[in-house]
Formats: C-alpha cells, sequence, structure tokens
C-alpha cells in the first residue's frame, strides 16, 4: 500500500517537473535552438514527461481556459481603473461624551422662606416653567396687600383731590385685587368725608368774605349818600353866601352875617370832602374785601394741589416699588428655567427653612444643540479643523440600526492635556445640526459617543499602494 503511495507521489513529482520543463522550452527554445544548446543537455527520458504533459494539455479545452484568463484580466484591469478613481472618506475618530449645550443651572431662592411644597425628584424631566418648589408666600403676600392698600388710598385720594379742585363730582373707582372690602371701604368712607369737610370750609371761607364784601358795600351806599347831602348843603351854603354878598354895600346884612355864611360854607366844603374820602374809603375795601375771597379760595385750592401732587408723587414711588414686592410673591414659585434633568434637589424637607440666595436646586439643560467633546491623539490632528463635517455615533444606539448624527466642528483646543495615565490628547467640540436624535430617542449629557471628523478623500488605488509606497520610501534607509 505505502509503495503504491510512494509511486503516485513520485508520479505527480515528475509529471509537475515536465510541465515546468515543457513550458520553459517553449519560452527558451528560440533562443536554445539557434545555439543549439538545448537538445545537447535534454536528458534521454525527457521525452517520456512531454508525451505525458502533452496528452494532459489535449485532454483539456483550451479556448474556454483562454477565455476565463482574458476575462480576469480585463475584470482586473477595471479594477485597477476603478481604485484609481474611486475615493473614500479620510477619518479621524475619536471618544467623548455629550456635554450640555448650557452650564449647569444653578436654581436659587431670591428672598427665601419656609418650603411648603417640593414639586420634582432628582432625575426627573422637567420643561421650561415647571414648578419645582414653592416657598411660603404669607408673608411677602401680607406686604403685597399692605402696599395694594396704600395704593389704593392714594388713588382715591387723587381722584378726590382731582374732584375738588374741578369742581366735579366724587367717585371712589373699583377696588383692586389684593386689597380686602373692609380696608376699601374705610378708605372710600373716608375721603368722601374729606371731600365733603373740604366742600364746606370752601363754602364757609366764601360767604365770611362775600359777608364782608357785602357789608363794605352798604358802608359805601351810605358813604356816596352822606357825599351827596355834604355836596347839596355846600351848594347850598355857597348860593346862600353869593346872595347875601351884595345887601353888604346897602347894609341890609352886617359883615358878622357875611363872615357866618362864609364859615357856613367853609364847613360844608369840609363835610363834603370829608364824605368824599369816606366814599373812596368804603369803595377800597371792597376791593380788598373781594380780594379776600378770592384769595381764600386760591389759598385753599393751592393747598389741595399740593396735597395732590404730594400723593401723586407717593403713588407713583408706590407703583414703582410694588413690582419688587409682587416680585417677591412670584418668586416663592421656584421654576425651571429651561427644559433639563433635574440633577439635585437640595431641600426635600416641608417646613424647611430657606435662606435668601441658597441654592434649593441644579438642573442640567437640554435645550439647543448637543454639544460632543471628543479626545482626538495629536498623531491625528494635522488636519482636523473647524468646520469640518462629523458623524456623531452613540454607543447607546446601535449605529447599524440608528445610523448617528450629522455635526460639525467647532472648537479645537489650543493645546494637549494629559489624562491620568500620562496619555496625550486634543478636545475636540463638535456641535450637531438639530438638537434631537431621531424620535423618541433620547439623548442627555454624559453619554459616550465616538465622534467621525471627515478630514478629506482619498482613491482607493492610493490606499492599497500606500504600504508599498511607504516600504519603498524606507528602504535600504537603515543604519
Amino acid at each position: 500500500m505505502s509503495t503504491e503511495h510512494n509511486k503516485t507521489q513520485r508520479e505527480k513529482m515528475f509529471g509537475g517537473v515536465g510541465k515546468s520543463i515543457e513550458q520553459s522550452e517553449k519560452v527558451l527554445s528560440p533562443v536554445l535552438g539557434r545555439l543549439n544548446l538545448f537538445k545537447k543537455y535534454q536528458p534521454a527520458d525527457t521525452n517520456d514527461w512531454k508525451s505525458q504533459v502533452q496528452e494532459v494539455t489535449q485532454s483539456q479545452k483550451p479556448i474556454q481556459a483562454r477565455v476565463i484568463l482574458y476575462v480576469i484580466v480585463v475584470l482586473f484591469i477595471c479594477l485597477i481603473i476603478w481604485a484609481g478613481f474611486a475615493k473614500v472618506d479620510e477619518i479621524t475618530r475619536g471618544e467623548g461624551k455629550v456635554i450640555p449645550s448650557q452650564q449647569m443651572q444653578v436654581i436659587q431662592s431670591v428672598d427665601g422662606g419656609v418650603v411648603e411644597k417640593v414639586y420634582v425628584q432628582e432625575g426627573e424631566h422637567v420643561k421650561k416653567g415647571d414648578l419645582l418648589i414653592r416657598i411660603d408666600p404669607t408673608r411677602f403676600t401680607s406686604n403685597l396687600n399692605e402696599v395694594n392698600a396704600k395704593i389704593f388710598a392714594l388713588q382715591t385720594k387723587v381722584r378726590r383731590l382731582s374732584a375738588q379742585l374741578n369742581g366735579s363730582g366724587y367717585t371712589s373707582g373699583s377696588v383692586p385685587a389684593g386689597v380686602s372690602p373692609d380696608a376699601a371701604a374705610n378708605i372710600m368712607a373716608q375721603e368722601s368725608q374729606y371731600y365733603a369737610e373740604s366742600l364746606r370750609e370752601l363754602s364757609q371761607r366764601t360767604m365770611t368774605n362775600q359777608g364782608t364784601v357785602s357789608t363794605r358795600q352798604q358802608e359805601s351806599q351810605r358813604a356816596q349818600a352822606a357825599l351827596g347831602q355834604a355836596e347839596r348843603a355846600y351848594q347850598l351854603a355857597v348860593r346862600e353866601l353869593n346872595t347875601t354878598r351884595p345887601l353888604l354895600k346897602t347894609g341890609a346884612v352886617s359883615e358878622m352875617d357875611i363872615l357866618r355864611l362864609e364859615r357856613d360854607v367853609s364847613n360844608a366844603d369840609g363835610e363834603r370832602k370829608q364824605a368824599a374820602a369816606n366814599l373812596r374809603a368804603t369803595q377800597a375795601s371792597i376791593g380788598e374785601a373781594q380780594s379776600r375771597t378770592s384769595e381764600a379760595a386760591v389759598s385753599l385750592k393751592n393747598q389741595w394741589r399740593n396735597e395732590l401732587a404730594e400723593a401723586q408723587a407717593q403713588l407713583v414711588s408706590l407703583k414703582e416699588s410694588i413690582s419688587g414686592v409682587a416680585d417677591r410673591v412670584k418668586t416663592t414659585d421656584i421654576r425651571s428655567p429651561t427644559n433639563g434633568i433635574v440633577q439635585k434637589i437640595f431641600f426635600n424637607t416641608i417646613g424647611g427653612v430657606v435662606k435668601p440666595s441658597d441654592q434649593v436646586a441644579e438642573i442640567v439643560p437640554l435645550d439647543g444643540q448637543l454639544i460632543v467633546e471628543a479626545k482626538v491623539s495629536p498623531k491625528d490632528i494635522a488636519f482636523v479643523r473647524p468646520d469640518l463635517p462629523a458623524v456623531i455615533k452613540f454607543t447607546a444606539y446601535d449605529f447599524s440600526i440608528y445610523g448617528g448624527m450629522n455635526a460639525k466642528v467647532k472648537h479645537i483646543s489650543p493645546d494637549t492635556f494629559t489624562d491620568e495615565k500620562g496619555n496625550m490628547f486634543y478636545i475636540v467640540r463638535a456641535v450637531t445640526d438639530k438638537p434631537t436624535f431621531g424620535k423618541g430617542l433620547s439623548v442627555i449629557p454624559g453619554m459616550t459617543v465616538q465622534l467621525d471628523i471627515m478630514t478629506g478623500k482619498k482613491t482607493i488605488l492610493s490606499y492599497l499602494l500606500k504600504p508599498i509606497l511607504k516600504a519603498k520610501n524606507n528602504a535600504l534607509t537603515e543604519r
């Protein structure tokens, strides 16, 4: 059995050698034929090998073999041409994680207070405006109601003073929210009383001065009558003197009578002038009384104007301050400023005391674009630059099923960093084109990713020839 096996092995070996010699003969026979050397050195038993090779060759189908060979050659040439034009992406890869697009949101209590209720738990997703913690608003609400009451009182006072100055009817107006009905009723009743008293005071002052004017007018009338009487007495005395004076020459009257008549004329003239002076005095007093009447009304209205200006100034000041008081009430409801995840709650106890500016919660923002921070080796950083396209592959989602997210390089650290193992790397940040990944697939800060940065393109042929060219450049250069 072993003998037959050895024989078979020898036949195969000699058959292969014969085939090789035949092929060599076909190539070298023209040359050796000219030199007449092939036959000289050809072994005697080569003819047997050649005959066996010819039998094998004749038993095959040379046409089909040539066709297959040509097809293989054509395919190989086409493959080389395709490899020379087809391009693939050059990718720089880095490992990293998702980081928040905004800084960690630290939620603080502005004015502090007592915790009334906690609405969220750590790890819970919240939306912008969601209520996180409520501080007991009693203290701030009381202050707000007090300020509202003061504002209502001043508004009522302003309306009352305006009505007094304009002479129009007074209405208290509607009661604003935050003012108790009892307090509003007291304010309106008090202002109505002030309105009635002010009008009564104005009326009394006017009536008093009008009485004085009336008295002075009566005195003026009496002075006018006295002046008329004195004027008539003077005219009569003058007429009597003029009539009697010629009788002195005839001796009908004595000189003493003339002197008496002249004295009467002088007295009448003095009384006439005194009456005229009294009339002027009474007329002047009438003007003064009328002026005092007007001044009394003006003085009272000026007092009201001053009170109105002061009330309006106080009202403006209170309206400016009420926004701060109302804001204190509003800030007792501590709400989320952004969409995110509650990282930590610092006060979980109902009735806990929160001091002003104390931190009450931390929220990791989820708004805006996703930012990936990846570590890239220094040997791969040369062709990485801002605005290069990139693909983010989340390790939590199978890339073959869910795919990746398109992104752009936005930042490259100016220098390398070193981790605890001594590895050096650059920090590269990429920003996504959209803030979400797929439908119903959440992406949260801290997820690990692979960042593929497209640094360029190259042909498949250059990729295949790269080891050969590298070996060529480095060949025979060793010491």
